[in-house]
């Protein structure tokens, strides 16, 4: 018999099995992505009912198989349970474990990746920043973790450091003035979105979500977050889909 292992994680989705059991996918940082099987949480008095649901974090004690594991019993550190009953924050919550999923793999170093996402889900419930601008901040630190983040210290083209006011998502970042020139590169950006790229790369994670943004600059961080990914992200996201039609 295998013996138990601990694993500190956050469940990605839930998928519902047979009468009463799941497949939970957790993202840990011991094991990176995980398939878990939770045999009988679905029935009235299982131990695991509550804990085997989407975007619980906890310690999970599992038993390895073949191919996946089997869930013995959780130790819920938090539920985000407030997310239940807002549709809109449902939403952006499930585009956030998808978009990770699409990242991650069993194997992987996870760490930097669990601490984004929890602060991430956490900002989502204390309602302090618009939905939004936590998306738009999530993709960006979370791209520059799996090494794809939007180059904003220097022109990606030459490495010099001043007047990199221009942005040119196919070549991975913003570029100088005259490196644009050159490329006929015709989309300039402002100090605000350069120093708001800058504080998203580079604060800890834990301080991530504390400022907001004038609509102006908003509505620049979301073009260019967007332009972004789907310039360097080869998947259409289910859950944005859903966000489109609120």
């Amino acid at each position: 018999m295998r013996e138990e292992q601990i694993v500190t994680g956050i469940v990605l989705y839930v998928t519902l099995l047979g009468e009463y059991d799941k497949r939970l996918v957790v993202l840990t940082k011991e094991r990176g992505k995980i398939t878990v099987f939770a045999n009988g949480a679905r029935r009235p008095n299982s131990t695991l009912r509550a804990a085997s649901q989407s975007f619980v974090m906890g310690k999970f004690t599992v038993v390895p198989g073949r191919d996946a594991y089997n869930l013995v019993k959780v130790e819920v550190d938090e539920y985000f349970q407030e997310i239940a009953y807002d549709m809109e924050k449902m939403c952006y919550a499930s585009y956030f474990t998808e978009f990770m999923s699409y990242y991650t793999r069993e194997g992987d170093s996870c760490v930097p990746n669990l601490n984004l996402l929890y602060f991430t889900l956490k900002a989502l419930v204390e309602d302090k920043m618009s939905n939004q601008l936590i998306k738009d901040v999530y993709e960006i630190r979370l791209m520059d973790i799996e090494g794809q983040g939007i180059h904003s210290y220097g022109c990606v083209k030459c490495g010099e450091k001043e007047d990199i006011n221009y942005f040119h998502a196919p070549s991975g970042g913003l570029i100088c003035g005259k490196c644009a020139l050159k490329g006929k590169v015709t989309h300039k950006v402002s100090e605000t979105l350069v120093y708001t790229l800058q504080y998203i790369l580079s604060t800890p994670v834990n301080k991530l979500y504390g400022f907001n943004l004038a609509d102006e600059a908003m509505e620049e961080l979301d073009f260019i977050a967007e332009k972004f990914r789907k310039t360097h992200v080869d998947r259409e996201f289910k859950s944005l889909e859903i966000l489109g039609t609120l």
